[in-house]
């Protein structure tokens, strides 16, 4: 009975044996026969073992230069081990009247789209499906072509074909899965949550869960949301996307204990996370607690000082505090190190007329003004600094555009027929 080196060297891999699989690798090369040799080649590439995988192809290779899906298979391994050039030479030696030179062009299109070389990508695949036209795997290969380049609308069309050919999965990629995600990116969420409503929940990964939570989210089924978010904590606590999203659905259902409870928990697993510092002291005022909201904040801006959303934040405390000498200092020397917000100039504003700088208010009210036309809140600000300083004319103007914001208030309505009459 011959010996099978090939099965042996396989099984001393899975009982943990890697010198003696090594050995009899070796042993396989030197007298199994090629059939064999092939399968383990196979098998080895399948495990990660790219080094052996390698050296029982090229040793076919040797023995058989006619044979081009060894090529492709060298091909691959290289792509493997980042060694672009030589894939490119394997795939090079394969011609057009070859078997596998549609399988060439695959692999070229992944070794164009690695390297960011698009249209070489996508031409390639046209050529295959020049060839091909009812192959599903390049089929397949275009969609994901086009799903990866934001094409998501053509995406769709071509992973609905598939589906409707019977294929609901290929390279262990769920096409409804995809379909709905695409949906979701083209912004028709009915359909993207009725696609992946169709996939049991044992079998979407981590990543489809977070998708149909947040639907559900833009949807406002907040309830369907939380669930789900939830469900994914309880598989992988460290999945930290999931917290700021909980913590704002909680929020949305005015669950206030909830949220703040799932910020502190996000921080937990990531102490980095400058967003849920922002939240969860967002949460703390909403809760009275200033104090720690403000030490939350301060947290954020250690990790990152440029963060302008925790800045805003911040400085919107202070106002809360009446420390506008504070947000002063801390706004002023921001704008010196260029970073900037439109609202720092509309909140500089504010605490330099509250100390009584009148001519420090004028100039940022003046700065402001123009950014914040749609604010029906920004107005309302400036409208008291124009009534405050005796402005008639500005202070009409401002009240005008408030109405047009806010047709509905009636005492800012009566306000300006005495101003005007």
């Amino acid at each position: 009975m011959e010996t099978n080196y090939a099965q042996q060297m396989l099984d001393a891999l899975s009982s943990g044996q890697l010198e003696g699989a090594q050995r009899l690798f070796t042993q396989s090369l030197r007298h199994d026969n090629d059939d064999l040799i092939y399968s383990l080649a196979e098998e080895l590439y399948a495990l990660g073992f790219l080094n052996q995988s390698r050296r029982a192809y090229k040793k076919l290779l040797e023995k058989y230069p006619k044979e081009d899906e060894i090529r492709t298979a060298l091909a691959d391994i290289a792509i493997e081990d980042g060694e672009i050039d030589e894939a490119q030479n394997y795939l090079a030696q394969i011609q057009p009247n070859s078997e596998s030179y549609l399988r060439s062009l695959l692999v070229k299109a992944d070794i164009y789209q690695s390297e960011g070389l698009n249209e070489s990508a996508e031409y390639s695949l046209l050529q295959a499906e020049k060839i091909a036209p009812n192959e599903d795997v390049i089929q397949f290969a275009l969609a994901e072509f086009d799903y990866a380049n934001q094409a998501f609308q053509k995406a769709i069309t071509r992973y609905r074909a598939l589906l409707l050919k019977g294929q609901r999965e290929i390279s262990r990629v769920d096409i409804v899965a995809r379909i709905g995600v695409a949906y979701a990116q083209v912004g028709n969420y009915e359909n993207a949550i009725g696609y992946l409503e169709q996939i049991k929940l044992n079998k979407m990964t981590t990543d489809t869960r977070f998708q149909l939570a947040i639907l559900y989210q833009e949807n406002n089924r907040e309830d369907e949301a939380i669930r789900i978010f939830n469900d994914i904590l309880e598989i992988d606590p460290k999945y930290t996307s999931v917290y700021p999203l909980l913590g704002l659905a909680y929020e949305k259902q005015q669950q206030l204990d909830d949220a703040y409870r799932t910020y502190q928990a996000g921080l937990a697993q990531d102490e980095t996370n400058v967003r849920l510092y922002r939240l969860a002291g967002l949460a703390a005022e909403k809760t009275g607690d200033k104090t720690i909201a403000k030490e939350y904040y301060h947290k954020a801006l250690k990790i990152d000082d440029a963060d302008v959303m925790t800045i805003i934040a911040l400085s919107e405390l202070l106002i809360t505090q009446h420390k506008f000498d504070d947000m002063i200092n801390m706004l002023t020397q921001y704008l010196t190190e260029d970073i900037s917000d439109p609202q720092f100039y509309w909140y500089l504003a504010r605490a330099y007329q509250a100390t009584g700088n009148d001519d420090k208010a004028q100039e940022y009210w003046k700065q402001s003004e123009p950014l914040f036309q749609e604010n029906a809140t920004f107005l309302l600000d400036i409208i008291a600094w124009y009534h405050q300083q005796g402005n008639r004319d500005a202070e009409i103007s401002a009240m005008k555009q408030y109405l047009f914001l806010e047709p509905n208030d009636a005492d800012m309505q009566i306000r300006l027929e005495d101003l005007v009459f």
